[in-house]
Protein backbone atom coordinates (compact mmCIF):
# COMPACT_ATOMS: atom_id res chain seq x y z
CA UNK A 1 0.00 0.00 0.00
CA UNK A 2 1.08 3.27 -0.99
CA UNK A 3 2.13 5.90 2.04
CA UNK A 4 0.21 8.76 1.74
CA UNK A 5 0.47 12.51 3.83
CA UNK A 6 -0.71 12.13 7.34
CA UNK A 7 -4.42 13.61 7.47
CA UNK A 8 -3.44 15.58 11.05
CA UNK A 9 0.12 16.52 11.83
CA UNK A 10 2.43 14.36 14.15
CA UNK A 11 4.25 15.16 17.30
CA UNK A 12 7.81 15.62 17.80
CA UNK A 13 8.06 12.83 19.92
CA UNK A 14 6.65 10.50 17.67
CA UNK A 15 8.51 11.66 14.95
CA UNK A 16 11.52 10.89 16.25
CA UNK A 17 10.34 7.21 17.68
CA UNK A 18 9.01 6.82 14.02
CA UNK A 19 12.86 7.64 12.93
CA UNK A 20 14.12 5.80 15.23
CA UNK A 21 12.34 2.41 14.39
CA UNK A 22 13.52 3.17 10.56
CA UNK A 23 16.75 2.95 11.54
CA UNK A 24 16.82 0.48 14.07
CA UNK A 25 18.59 -2.05 10.99
CA UNK A 26 21.35 0.57 10.29
CA UNK A 27 24.92 0.11 11.24
CA UNK A 28 26.29 2.95 13.10
CA UNK A 29 29.51 4.40 11.89
CA UNK A 30 31.02 6.33 14.72
CA UNK A 31 31.13 3.05 16.49
CA UNK A 32 34.62 1.67 14.85
CA UNK A 33 32.96 -1.61 13.35
CA UNK A 34 32.53 -0.13 10.06
CA UNK A 35 35.56 -1.20 7.38
CA UNK A 36 34.29 0.34 4.59
CA UNK A 37 31.75 3.33 3.82
CA UNK A 38 32.38 5.17 6.95
CA UNK A 39 35.28 7.60 7.49
CA UNK A 40 35.36 8.41 11.12
CA UNK A 41 37.60 10.42 13.26
CA UNK A 42 37.17 9.42 16.51
CA UNK A 43 37.18 12.88 17.69
CA UNK A 44 34.11 13.91 19.69
CA UNK A 45 34.93 17.45 18.95
CA UNK A 46 34.60 16.98 15.50
CA UNK A 47 31.47 16.08 15.48
CA UNK A 48 30.11 18.69 17.97
CA UNK A 49 31.38 21.49 16.14
CA UNK A 50 30.26 19.98 12.72
CA UNK A 51 26.62 19.58 13.95
CA UNK A 52 26.96 23.29 15.56
CA UNK A 53 28.30 25.23 11.68
CA UNK A 54 25.97 23.01 9.98
CA UNK A 55 23.20 24.16 11.53
CA UNK A 56 24.13 27.68 11.28
CA UNK A 57 24.35 27.76 7.21
CA UNK A 58 21.88 24.74 6.43
CA UNK A 59 19.40 27.40 5.38
CA UNK A 60 22.00 29.41 2.68
CA UNK A 61 21.76 28.38 -0.83
CA UNK A 62 24.71 28.20 -2.95
CA UNK A 63 22.74 28.65 -6.01
CA UNK A 64 22.74 32.49 -5.36
CA UNK A 65 25.69 33.29 -3.98
CA UNK A 66 24.83 36.73 -5.12
CA UNK A 67 22.56 36.59 -2.07
CA UNK A 68 24.86 34.27 0.05
CA UNK A 69 28.64 35.51 -0.49
CA UNK A 70 29.81 33.64 2.31
CA UNK A 71 30.10 30.36 0.40
CA UNK A 72 32.38 31.93 -2.70
CA UNK A 73 34.90 32.79 0.79
CA UNK A 74 34.10 29.36 2.05
CA UNK A 75 34.86 27.06 -1.36
CA UNK A 76 37.73 29.74 -1.99
CA UNK A 77 39.57 28.76 1.23
CA UNK A 78 38.97 25.14 0.93
CA UNK A 79 39.94 25.07 -2.88
CA UNK A 80 43.50 26.90 -1.78
CA UNK A 81 43.65 24.22 0.86
CA UNK A 82 43.48 21.52 -1.80
CA UNK A 83 45.65 23.06 -4.09
CA UNK A 84 48.09 23.68 -1.55
CA UNK A 85 48.04 19.70 -0.98
CA UNK A 86 48.24 18.62 -4.45
CA UNK A 87 51.40 21.20 -5.13
CA UNK A 88 49.34 23.48 -7.64
CA UNK A 89 50.35 26.35 -8.56
CA UNK A 90 48.42 29.74 -9.28
CA UNK A 91 46.72 29.02 -12.23
CA UNK A 92 44.71 26.20 -10.64
CA UNK A 93 41.41 26.35 -10.12
CA UNK A 94 38.38 24.33 -8.38
CA UNK A 95 34.79 23.62 -7.98
CA UNK A 96 32.85 22.30 -4.59
CA UNK A 97 30.86 19.94 -5.07
CA UNK A 98 28.54 17.56 -3.23
CA UNK A 99 30.46 14.53 -3.65
CA UNK A 100 33.20 12.23 -5.75
CA UNK A 101 30.92 11.20 -8.29
CA UNK A 102 29.64 15.16 -9.28
CA UNK A 103 33.57 15.73 -9.77
CA UNK A 104 34.30 13.36 -11.52
CA UNK A 105 30.84 14.10 -14.06
CA UNK A 106 33.18 17.94 -13.87
CA UNK A 107 36.21 16.51 -15.11
CA UNK A 108 34.95 14.42 -17.74
CA UNK A 109 32.82 17.13 -18.99
CA UNK A 110 35.57 19.35 -19.24
CA UNK A 111 37.62 16.48 -21.33
CA UNK A 112 34.90 15.85 -23.33
CA UNK A 113 33.73 19.45 -24.35
CA UNK A 114 37.73 20.42 -24.57
CA UNK A 115 37.66 17.34 -27.10
CA UNK A 116 35.49 18.27 -29.50
CA UNK A 117 36.31 22.12 -29.55
CA UNK A 118 39.71 20.63 -30.63
CA UNK A 119 38.52 17.33 -33.35
CA UNK A 120 34.46 18.23 -33.86
CA UNK A 121 31.85 15.89 -33.79
CA UNK A 122 33.72 13.64 -35.64
CA UNK A 123 33.49 10.48 -33.56
CA UNK A 124 32.61 9.31 -30.01
CA UNK A 125 35.09 9.80 -27.07
CA UNK A 126 36.45 7.67 -24.89
CA UNK A 127 37.62 7.07 -21.56
CA UNK A 128 40.59 4.83 -20.81
CA UNK A 129 41.17 3.75 -17.17
CA UNK A 130 41.90 0.47 -15.25
CA UNK A 131 39.59 -1.70 -14.56
CA UNK A 132 40.19 -0.86 -11.13
CA UNK A 133 39.01 3.08 -11.39
CA UNK A 134 35.40 4.01 -10.11
CA UNK A 135 32.04 3.19 -11.82
CA UNK A 136 31.38 7.04 -11.80
CA UNK A 137 33.02 7.27 -15.07
CA UNK A 138 30.82 5.17 -16.43
CA UNK A 139 28.18 6.87 -15.21
CA UNK A 140 29.42 9.82 -16.50
CA UNK A 141 30.13 8.09 -20.01
CA UNK A 142 26.52 6.72 -20.12
CA UNK A 143 25.04 10.84 -18.77
CA UNK A 144 27.04 12.15 -21.45
CA UNK A 145 27.59 9.82 -24.34
CA UNK A 146 31.04 8.49 -24.27
CA UNK A 147 32.54 5.33 -24.57
CA UNK A 148 34.93 3.60 -22.08
CA UNK A 149 37.60 1.28 -22.33
CA UNK A 150 38.85 -0.56 -19.18
CA UNK A 151 42.15 -2.15 -19.04
CA UNK A 152 44.22 -5.07 -17.08
CA UNK A 153 46.16 -4.19 -14.18
CA UNK A 154 49.34 -5.86 -13.21
CA UNK A 155 48.22 -8.87 -10.91
CA UNK A 156 51.28 -8.20 -8.86
CA UNK A 157 50.79 -4.66 -7.67
CA UNK A 158 47.31 -4.67 -8.44
CA UNK A 159 47.95 -1.14 -10.50
CA UNK A 160 47.17 -0.40 -14.34
CA UNK A 161 49.32 -1.99 -16.55
CA UNK A 162 50.64 0.77 -18.77
CA UNK A 163 51.48 -1.28 -22.08
CA UNK A 164 47.05 -2.19 -22.07
CA UNK A 165 47.03 1.93 -21.51
CA UNK A 166 49.09 2.60 -24.24
CA UNK A 167 47.53 0.52 -26.54
CA UNK A 168 44.51 1.42 -25.99
CA UNK A 169 44.86 5.15 -26.82
CA UNK A 170 43.75 6.37 -29.99
CA UNK A 171 43.07 9.14 -32.09
CA UNK A 172 39.36 9.09 -30.43
CA UNK A 173 40.81 9.04 -26.73
CA UNK A 174 39.35 12.23 -24.34
CA UNK A 175 40.56 11.38 -20.80
CA UNK A 176 42.72 8.84 -19.37
CA UNK A 177 41.85 8.14 -15.77
CA UNK A 178 44.54 7.24 -13.03
CA UNK A 179 43.58 6.25 -9.26
CA UNK A 180 45.32 7.58 -6.01
CA UNK A 181 44.63 5.05 -4.53
CA UNK A 182 41.77 3.00 -6.13
CA UNK A 183 39.32 1.97 -4.31
CA UNK A 184 38.80 -1.87 -4.83
CA UNK A 185 42.63 -2.54 -3.65
CA UNK A 186 43.57 0.85 -2.15
CA UNK A 187 46.79 1.02 -4.13
CA UNK A 188 48.27 4.03 -6.24
CA UNK A 189 48.93 3.80 -10.38
CA UNK A 190 51.81 5.48 -11.58
CA UNK A 191 50.58 8.72 -12.23
CA UNK A 192 53.77 9.77 -13.53
CA UNK A 193 54.21 6.93 -16.51
CA UNK A 194 50.41 7.81 -17.05
CA UNK A 195 51.62 11.13 -17.43
CA UNK A 196 54.18 10.41 -20.13
CA UNK A 197 51.63 8.57 -22.24
CA UNK A 198 49.26 11.70 -21.68
CA UNK A 199 51.31 14.20 -22.91
CA UNK A 200 52.73 12.10 -25.48
CA UNK A 201 49.15 11.67 -26.80
CA UNK A 202 47.71 15.19 -26.40
CA UNK A 203 45.14 13.62 -23.94
CA UNK A 204 43.64 14.52 -20.80
CA UNK A 205 44.97 13.07 -17.73
CA UNK A 206 42.46 13.05 -14.79
CA UNK A 207 43.76 11.52 -11.34
CA UNK A 208 41.03 10.23 -8.88
CA UNK A 209 42.53 11.10 -5.35
CA UNK A 210 38.47 11.23 -4.05
CA UNK A 211 39.76 8.66 -1.44
CA UNK A 212 43.78 9.78 -0.86
CA UNK A 213 43.85 13.66 -1.76
CA UNK A 214 42.71 14.70 2.33
CA UNK A 215 45.42 11.44 3.76
CA UNK A 216 48.35 10.85 1.41
CA UNK A 217 50.15 13.99 1.73
CA UNK A 218 50.39 13.53 5.42
CA UNK A 219 51.68 9.94 5.05
CA UNK A 220 54.29 10.81 2.64
CA UNK A 221 55.54 13.21 4.89
CA UNK A 222 55.50 10.95 7.58
CA UNK A 223 57.99 8.62 5.59
CA UNK A 224 55.39 6.17 4.05
CA UNK A 225 56.42 5.73 0.30
CA UNK A 226 54.05 7.26 -1.43
CA UNK A 227 54.95 8.30 -5.17
CA UNK A 228 53.82 11.28 -6.75
CA UNK A 229 50.52 11.76 -7.81
CA UNK A 230 49.31 15.65 -8.28
CA UNK A 231 50.14 18.36 -10.04
CA UNK A 232 54.41 18.67 -9.27
CA UNK A 233 53.46 15.89 -12.15
CA UNK A 234 53.23 17.51 -16.12
CA UNK A 235 50.37 16.21 -17.97
CA UNK A 236 47.94 16.20 -14.82
CA UNK A 237 44.54 18.30 -16.35
CA UNK A 238 42.70 17.53 -13.52
CA UNK A 239 42.06 16.01 -9.62
CA UNK A 240 39.40 14.94 -8.12
CA UNK A 241 39.88 14.80 -4.02
CA UNK A 242 37.07 14.71 -1.44
CA UNK A 243 37.22 16.01 2.47
CA UNK A 244 33.86 13.72 3.39
CA UNK A 245 36.56 10.66 3.40
CA UNK A 246 39.79 11.73 4.51
CA UNK A 247 39.14 14.74 5.78
CA UNK A 248 36.22 13.77 8.32
CA UNK A 249 33.99 16.58 7.15
CA UNK A 250 30.06 15.53 6.72
CA UNK A 251 28.64 13.30 3.37
CA UNK A 252 28.04 15.76 0.51
CA UNK A 253 32.35 17.28 0.17
CA UNK A 254 34.08 16.95 -2.62
CA UNK A 255 36.37 19.18 -4.74
CA UNK A 256 37.77 19.16 -8.30
CA UNK A 257 40.88 21.26 -9.68
CA UNK A 258 41.72 21.93 -12.76
CA UNK A 259 45.33 23.09 -13.61
CA UNK A 260 43.77 25.94 -16.04
CA UNK A 261 41.57 28.77 -16.05
CA UNK A 262 40.19 27.95 -19.62
CA UNK A 263 39.78 24.18 -18.49
CA UNK A 264 37.07 24.78 -15.49
CA UNK A 265 35.05 27.07 -18.22
CA UNK A 266 34.29 23.93 -20.35
CA UNK A 267 33.08 22.28 -16.63
CA UNK A 268 30.46 24.75 -15.99
CA UNK A 269 27.05 25.56 -17.01
CA UNK A 270 25.54 28.84 -17.96
CA UNK A 271 22.66 29.75 -19.60
CA UNK A 272 20.95 33.22 -19.97
CA UNK A 273 18.18 32.45 -23.21
CA UNK A 274 15.26 32.69 -20.49
CA UNK A 275 13.64 36.02 -18.79
CA UNK A 276 14.43 34.62 -15.44
CA UNK A 277 17.49 34.98 -13.07
CA UNK A 278 20.80 34.04 -14.99
CA UNK A 279 22.12 30.70 -14.76
CA UNK A 280 25.78 29.77 -13.35
CA UNK A 281 26.36 26.72 -12.07
CA UNK A 282 29.89 25.52 -11.54
CA UNK A 283 28.73 22.34 -10.25
CA UNK A 284 26.33 19.55 -11.61
CA UNK A 285 23.72 20.57 -8.54
CA UNK A 286 21.82 23.99 -8.64
CA UNK A 287 20.42 24.76 -5.48
CA UNK A 288 22.75 23.15 -2.69
CA UNK A 289 22.44 23.83 1.27
CA UNK A 290 25.60 25.73 2.14
CA UNK A 291 25.64 23.20 5.40
CA UNK A 292 27.79 20.75 4.37
CA UNK A 293 30.17 23.43 2.82
CA UNK A 294 30.33 25.45 6.23
CA UNK A 295 31.16 22.33 7.91
CA UNK A 296 33.99 21.38 5.64
CA UNK A 297 35.93 24.85 5.98
CA UNK A 298 35.02 24.57 9.73
CA UNK A 299 36.94 21.10 10.41
CA UNK A 300 40.01 21.68 8.15
CA UNK A 301 40.75 24.41 10.33
CA UNK A 302 39.79 22.73 13.54
CA UNK A 303 41.84 19.89 13.10
CA UNK A 304 45.01 21.80 10.75
CA UNK A 305 47.96 20.20 9.33
CA UNK A 306 49.12 18.93 12.87
CA UNK A 307 45.60 17.48 13.73
CA UNK A 308 46.06 15.56 10.11
CA UNK A 309 49.30 14.53 10.44
CA UNK A 310 48.13 12.59 14.04
CA UNK A 311 45.53 10.95 12.38
CA UNK A 312 47.70 9.83 9.27
CA UNK A 313 49.85 8.05 11.95
CA UNK A 314 47.30 6.56 13.39
CA UNK A 315 46.13 5.12 10.24
CA UNK A 316 49.90 3.84 9.40
CA UNK A 317 49.90 2.23 13.01
CA UNK A 318 46.42 0.34 12.40
CA UNK A 319 47.11 -0.56 9.05
CA UNK A 320 50.58 -2.52 10.07
CA UNK A 321 48.99 -4.22 12.61
CA UNK A 322 45.98 -5.40 10.59
CA UNK A 323 48.65 -6.71 7.73
CA UNK A 324 50.89 -8.53 9.82
CA UNK A 325 47.75 -10.43 11.46
CA UNK A 326 46.03 -10.63 8.23
CA UNK A 327 49.36 -12.20 6.59
CA UNK A 328 50.11 -14.83 9.63
CA UNK A 329 46.55 -16.13 9.50
CA UNK A 330 47.42 -17.17 5.75
CA UNK A 331 45.79 -14.90 3.45
CA UNK A 332 47.37 -12.99 0.73
CA UNK A 333 47.58 -8.86 0.69
CA UNK A 334 46.44 -7.84 -2.91
CA UNK A 335 49.48 -4.72 -3.79
CA UNK A 336 50.70 -2.39 -1.80
CA UNK A 337 47.90 -0.71 1.00
CA UNK A 338 47.76 2.52 1.60
CA UNK A 339 44.56 3.35 3.67
CA UNK A 340 42.79 0.69 1.74
CA UNK A 341 43.23 -3.08 2.60
CA UNK A 342 42.25 -5.78 0.32
CA UNK A 343 43.07 -9.24 0.43
CA UNK A 344 42.38 -12.78 -1.10
CA UNK A 345 42.22 -16.48 0.02
CA UNK A 346 42.85 -19.66 -2.07
CA UNK A 347 41.32 -21.90 0.48
CA UNK A 348 38.61 -19.68 1.97
CA UNK A 349 35.46 -18.37 0.95
CA UNK A 350 35.77 -14.74 1.64
CA UNK A 351 31.87 -13.95 1.06
CA UNK A 352 30.74 -16.75 3.72
CA UNK A 353 33.64 -15.07 5.78
CA UNK A 354 31.81 -11.92 5.47
CA UNK A 355 28.63 -12.95 6.68
CA UNK A 356 30.13 -14.44 9.99
CA UNK A 357 32.33 -11.33 10.51
CA UNK A 358 28.67 -9.42 10.33
CA UNK A 359 26.73 -12.09 12.66
CA UNK A 360 29.88 -11.01 15.26
CA UNK A 361 29.21 -6.75 14.44
CA UNK A 362 31.61 -5.93 12.11
CA UNK A 363 31.50 -4.88 8.59
CA UNK A 364 33.78 -5.84 5.42
CA UNK A 365 33.35 -5.25 2.32
CA UNK A 366 33.15 -8.76 -0.31
CA UNK A 367 34.35 -7.89 -3.71
CA UNK A 368 33.86 -9.94 -6.69
CA UNK A 369 36.63 -11.21 -9.06
CA UNK A 370 37.10 -10.87 -12.56
CA UNK A 371 38.27 -14.11 -13.80
CA UNK A 372 38.86 -12.86 -17.43
CA UNK A 373 41.26 -10.49 -15.94
CA UNK A 374 43.01 -12.87 -13.34
CA UNK A 375 41.43 -10.85 -10.19
CA UNK A 376 40.04 -13.17 -7.50
CA UNK A 377 37.08 -12.39 -5.24
CA UNK A 378 38.93 -10.52 -2.34
CA UNK A 379 37.37 -8.83 0.85
CA UNK A 380 38.20 -4.69 1.34
CA UNK A 381 38.88 -2.97 4.44
CA UNK A 382 38.41 0.80 4.21
CA UNK A 383 41.01 2.36 7.66
CA UNK A 384 40.17 5.20 9.49
CA UNK A 385 41.31 6.33 13.26
CA UNK A 386 38.37 5.28 14.64
CA UNK A 387 39.81 1.85 14.17
CA UNK A 388 42.65 2.15 16.74
CA UNK A 389 40.16 1.53 19.12
CA UNK A 390 38.53 -1.52 18.04
CA UNK A 391 41.54 -3.08 15.85
CA UNK A 392 42.28 -5.72 18.49
CA UNK A 393 38.91 -7.13 18.95
CA UNK A 394 37.98 -7.62 15.74
CA UNK A 395 41.38 -9.44 14.77
CA UNK A 396 40.22 -11.84 17.66
CA UNK A 397 37.14 -12.75 15.89
CA UNK A 398 38.63 -12.64 12.26
CA UNK A 399 41.42 -15.26 13.78
CA UNK A 400 38.27 -17.25 15.07
CA UNK A 401 36.44 -16.99 12.06
CA UNK A 402 38.86 -17.98 9.99
CA UNK A 403 39.78 -21.16 11.92
CA UNK A 404 36.30 -22.29 11.41
CA UNK A 405 35.76 -21.51 7.72
CA UNK A 406 38.81 -23.48 6.93
CA UNK A 407 37.48 -26.65 8.33
CA UNK A 408 34.14 -26.22 5.73
CA UNK A 409 34.00 -27.14 2.32
CA UNK A 410 32.43 -25.30 -0.63
CA UNK A 411 28.34 -26.81 0.19
CA UNK A 412 26.26 -28.29 -3.32
CA UNK A 413 24.86 -24.57 -3.81
CA UNK A 414 28.11 -23.07 -4.22
CA UNK A 415 29.45 -25.24 -6.94
CA UNK A 416 25.77 -25.39 -8.90
CA UNK A 417 26.20 -21.45 -8.52
CA UNK A 418 29.81 -21.57 -9.75
CA UNK A 419 28.55 -24.46 -12.64
CA UNK A 420 25.42 -22.04 -13.79
CA UNK A 421 28.21 -18.95 -13.77
CA UNK A 422 30.37 -21.13 -16.25
CA UNK A 423 27.65 -21.88 -18.92
CA UNK A 424 26.17 -18.17 -18.77
CA UNK A 425 29.45 -16.64 -19.26
CA UNK A 426 30.32 -19.07 -22.17
CA UNK A 427 27.41 -17.74 -24.16
CA UNK A 428 26.80 -14.46 -23.30
CA UNK A 429 28.73 -11.95 -25.68
CA UNK A 430 31.71 -9.69 -24.35
CA UNK A 431 30.26 -6.90 -26.19
CA UNK A 432 27.29 -6.26 -26.84
CA UNK A 433 25.48 -4.23 -29.80
CA UNK A 434 22.33 -2.25 -29.48
CA UNK A 435 20.14 -4.86 -31.42
CA UNK A 436 21.62 -7.57 -28.85
CA UNK A 437 20.77 -4.92 -25.57
CA UNK A 438 17.44 -4.38 -26.99
CA UNK A 439 16.48 -7.80 -27.47
CA UNK A 440 17.90 -8.64 -24.22
CA UNK A 441 16.20 -6.08 -22.58
CA UNK A 442 12.82 -7.16 -24.11
CA UNK A 443 13.23 -11.14 -22.83
CA UNK A 444 14.71 -9.94 -19.59
CA UNK A 445 11.57 -7.82 -18.99
CA UNK A 446 9.20 -10.67 -20.08
CA UNK A 447 10.83 -13.35 -17.56
CA UNK A 448 11.04 -10.67 -14.74
CA UNK A 449 7.41 -9.95 -14.55
CA UNK A 450 6.85 -14.14 -14.24
CA UNK A 451 10.30 -15.33 -12.32
CA UNK A 452 11.23 -11.83 -10.58
CA UNK A 453 9.26 -12.48 -7.43
CA UNK A 454 10.08 -15.91 -7.45
CA UNK A 455 13.93 -15.17 -7.12
CA UNK A 456 13.61 -12.54 -4.60
CA UNK A 457 12.08 -15.06 -2.37
CA UNK A 458 14.68 -17.75 -3.00
CA UNK A 459 17.15 -15.33 -1.93
CA UNK A 460 14.89 -13.82 1.18
CA UNK A 461 15.17 -10.48 -0.59
CA UNK A 462 11.68 -9.95 -0.39
CA UNK A 463 11.67 -9.53 2.66
CA UNK A 464 14.57 -6.63 2.44
CA UNK A 465 18.09 -6.85 2.82
CA UNK A 466 19.10 -10.44 4.16
CA UNK A 467 21.65 -10.74 7.01
CA UNK A 468 23.63 -13.40 4.96
CA UNK A 469 24.48 -12.06 1.46
CA UNK A 470 27.32 -14.95 0.13
CA UNK A 471 24.89 -16.77 -1.80
CA UNK A 472 24.08 -13.64 -3.56
CA UNK A 473 27.49 -12.20 -3.72
CA UNK A 474 28.89 -15.95 -5.19
CA UNK A 475 25.82 -15.50 -7.54
CA UNK A 476 26.87 -11.83 -8.69
CA UNK A 477 30.25 -13.40 -9.22
CA UNK A 478 29.94 -15.93 -10.78
CA UNK A 479 27.61 -14.25 -13.88
CA UNK A 480 29.10 -12.02 -16.39
CA UNK A 481 28.39 -8.08 -15.20
CA UNK A 482 25.83 -7.27 -17.78
CA UNK A 483 23.78 -9.92 -16.34
CA UNK A 484 24.72 -9.35 -13.01
CA UNK A 485 23.68 -5.65 -13.30
CA UNK A 486 20.25 -6.07 -14.89
CA UNK A 487 19.76 -8.33 -11.95
CA UNK A 488 21.03 -6.11 -9.68
CA UNK A 489 18.91 -3.30 -11.12
CA UNK A 490 15.71 -5.10 -10.98
CA UNK A 491 16.77 -6.37 -7.03
CA UNK A 492 17.22 -2.39 -6.12
CA UNK A 493 13.95 -1.14 -7.73
CA UNK A 494 12.05 -3.84 -5.59
CA UNK A 495 13.77 -2.79 -2.85
CA UNK A 496 13.07 1.01 -3.00
CA UNK A 497 9.83 -0.13 -3.58
CA UNK A 498 8.61 -2.09 -1.21
CA UNK A 499 10.64 0.19 1.74
CA UNK A 500 12.49 -2.71 3.01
Amino acid sequence: MRKQLPKEPLGRDEILEKLKGYSIDDAEPSSGRLFTIAFEAGVDEVKKLVYDVFRMFMDKNILDFTEFPSSIRMEKDIVDIATSLMNGDEQVVGTYTYGGTESVFLAVKAARDKFLVEKGLITLPEIVMPVTAHPCYDKAAEYMGLRVKRVRVNTETYTVDLDAISEAVTENTALIVGSAPNWPFGTIDPIKDLAEIAVDKNVWLHVDACVGGFILPFMKKQGENIPDFDFKIEGVSSISLDPHKYAYSPIGASIILFRREFYKMFSQFVNLKWPGYPIVNPAVLSSRSEGPLAATWAILHLLGEKGYMELARRIIDVRNRLISKLRYLGYIIMGEPTVITAFTSENINLFRLSDEMVKKGWYFLAQRGIPEMDIPPSIHLTITPIHEKTLDSMLMDLQTVTEELRNIPPSDVEEIIGSLGLIINLVTPREMDISTLSQLLKEVEKHLDVYGPKLLEAFGLDKGIPKEMALINQLFNSLPPSITELLVNYIVIQLFKKGV
